[in-house]
């Protein structure tokens, strides 16, 4: 029985997220606590497929760990609006509410 790519069921749910980070989630991780980035500028800081980004932080949305913030556009604007995306701050976000 080969446990290289096992998740250790015993461990509390935190422990399990942990590990069950991909290398690409815990990069994106590491440069949006430098503060909140395009997906263009993720994509240009990282060197990783614009895709591969993509999926990642859909994973990271879903499980609470990041958020994705539309920039507002200008009347001189064209085109789709950017969004950027930061970390989630659980003390900011539960204060806000």
């Amino acid at each position: 029985m080969n446990a290289t790519n096992s998740l250790d069921l015993s461990a509390d749910k935190g422990d399990m997220k942990l590990k069950s980070i991909s290398p690409t989630e815990e990069k994106l991780l590491v440069v949006l606590k430098e503060g909140p980035l395009t997906r263009d500028k993720l994509v240009a800081k990282l060197g990783i497929a614009r895709s591969t980004i993509f999926d990642s932080l859909k994973k990271l949305i879903k499980r609470n760990e990041v958020k994705k913030c539309p920039l507002f556009a200008t009347e001189r604007s064209k085109g789709r609006p950017q969004v950027l995306f930061s970390l989630l701050d659980d003390k900011k976000e539960a204060g806000a509410g």
